[in-house]
Formats: structure tokens, C-alpha cells, sequence
């Protein structure tokens, strides 16, 4: 009797957390709004209220499992809950239907700022350096005053990092265009046709293009684990975990690099 009362418990117990939390989800986390009430997260609703995202809810993107409500409310209960936002997006979210479905078979896009045309298929289905990456991997949280766009600054990184300086690791003409017209340097005219057609490389007059390495230090590791460094050079294992799994921001660990015409050489060849 007792083993058959406790059983009935546990059951009647079950269809009621799944009704709460159910009912929960529908109703009470349908509205952003209310997701501050345990989410410090003001800055991100902020921007997500002037972004192109603004029509779509927290929960169409972000993961809420009912073993996320369980896990967060035990935490809560014994003291451990952390409420800044640490949350995944799965890619699955992104490329659902009546979203961004199309994404990989209309696979190339421009960036109407910069005019920069990037493939996302060789970027998603592709390994890059050896990492896979996901849809977070370039559209950051918070850039530019928007929620979900892409950062530049995540581009600079994988395509500078670890490079001969000068160079990038698609070469510039992946992202840059050569002028068409003459342009004056130093009062003289001067024809990129004619450079690129000598054989002459960018890095022989656009020199020291970028700032900055995009190492990470190992202190930087401390802030998640304590005296935990044992897989530091560990490049594959450690990008599996924390940009495949656990999808934090590269800057997040690695120094920023900067790019742009940060010095030219003093004098221009003579063809």
C-alpha cells in the first residue's frame, strides 16, 4: 500500500510540475518581459527591443528544456543559482522554418556596410581552423546596438590570428576589392590594376593592417576554473567545449584584433 501511495506521488507529482511548467511557457514566458524578473538581463532586452529580432520571443531562440526549469530551480533552492545570462541558441532554433530556414541553400549574403560577401555554407557546414562553428560564432549578443548581429571583430579573429603579418588567411581579396579608378598617394596617381597585374602583393604597401594578437592567457581560463590549466593547449578539445557545446563569445577569451589601414608603406613602387 505504501510502495503503490508512494508511486501515485510521484506520478500525480510529475503531471503537475509538467502542467506548471507547461502552462509556465506558454503563458507566463511568452512575454520577454517577464524574463527579467529572474534574468539580469536589461542590456540585452534592450537591444533586442530596437533590433530586427524584436517580433520574435526569448523562447523561439533560446533553449528551455524542462530539465533547464528543474536544474534552475534546484539551484535556486540551495543557494547556487547564477542569473546573469549564460544561454545557448541551437543552430536548429536559428534555421527553423519561417526564420532563417534558407539560410544555406541562399547561401551567400552581403554586408550592405561594409560590402563583404560572405558564404555561410562553407562557414557552417565546414570546419574553420579546425573549430565548427555555430550560428552564434559570428552573430554576438550585443553589437552595434543590436541583438544578434554580427560582430567584425569575430571575423578579424579567425582570419588574422596566428597569420604572417600583413596577410590574412583567405588572402585580402576575400573581403576587399581593389579600387577601379586611380586613386592620388602621396600627390602621385596610382593604378591598383597595374599593382595586382605586376605581381605586387597588398602587404607591399598596406603594412601593419592589424593591432592586437587574439592570444588567449592562460590567467584568463581562472575566471571559469580555478587552478584548472591542465588542457590549455589542448586547442581542439578546448574550442569543442567552450564554442561547440557551451557557445561562448571568442572574445570571451581571446585579445581583440584590430584591423583596418592602421600604417602605409612611406613609399609607393614604381611600375
Amino acid at each position: 500500500m505504501i510502495k503503490k501511495t508512494a508511486v501515485i506521488s510521484a506520478v500525480a507529482f510529475l503531471i503537475l510540475a509538467g502542467a506548471v511548467y507547461f502552462s509556465f511557457k506558454a503563458f507566463l514566458f511568452a512575454s520577454p518581459e517577464n524574463c527579467k524578473t529572474c534574468h539580469f538581463i536589461e542590456p540585452f532586452y534592450k537591444k533586442w527591443e530596437t533590433s530586427t529580432h524584436s517580433m520574435v520571443t526569448c523562447l523561439k531562440c533560446h533553449d528551455y528544456k524542462p530539465i533547464n526549469a528543474v536544474a534552475g530551480q534546484m539551484r535556486f533552492l540551495v543557494g547556487t543559482y547564477n542569473p546573469r545570462p549564460m544561454t545557448r541558441v541551437p543552430d536548429k532554433n536559428c534555421l527553423q522554418g519561417g526564420c532563417h530556414d534558407r539560410r544555406l541553400i541562399e547561401a551567400k549574403a552581403t554586408f550592405t556596410r561594409w560590402g563583404i560577401e560572405l558564404d555561410h555554407k562553407t562557414h557552417f557546414e565546414e570546419m574553420r581552423r579546425g573549430i565548427k562553428l555555430h550560428c552564434r560564432s559570428c552573430h554576438s549578443d550585443i553589437v552595434q546596438g543590436e541583438h544578434v548581429r554580427v560582430s567584425k571583430n569575430v571575423c578579424f579573429l579567425c582570419h588574422f590570428m596566428g597569420i604572417t603579418e600583413g596577410q590574412a588567411l583567405t588572402g585580402c581579396p576575400s573581403c576587399h576589392t581593389a579600387p577601379k579608378e586611380d586613386i592620388v598617394f602621396q600627390g602621385k596617381p596610382l593604378s591598383h590594376k597595374k599593382v595586382l597585374a605586376s605581381g605586387l602583393t597588398c602587404d607591399r604597401c598596406h603594412i601593419n593592417v592589424i593591432e592586437g594578437t587574439g592570444e588567449v592567457a592562460k590567467e584568463k581560463c581562472f575566471f571559469c576554473h580555478i587552478e584548472r590549466t591542465e588542457k590549455y593547449d589542448d586547442v581542439e578539445f578546448v574550442h569543442q567545449k567552450h564554442v561547440a557545446e557551451k557557445q561562448l563569445d571568442c572574445l570571451f577569451c581571446h585579445q581583440r584584433i584590430r584591423h583596418g589601414h592602421i600604417e602605409m608603406a612611406y613609399k609607393i613602387p614604381e611600375l
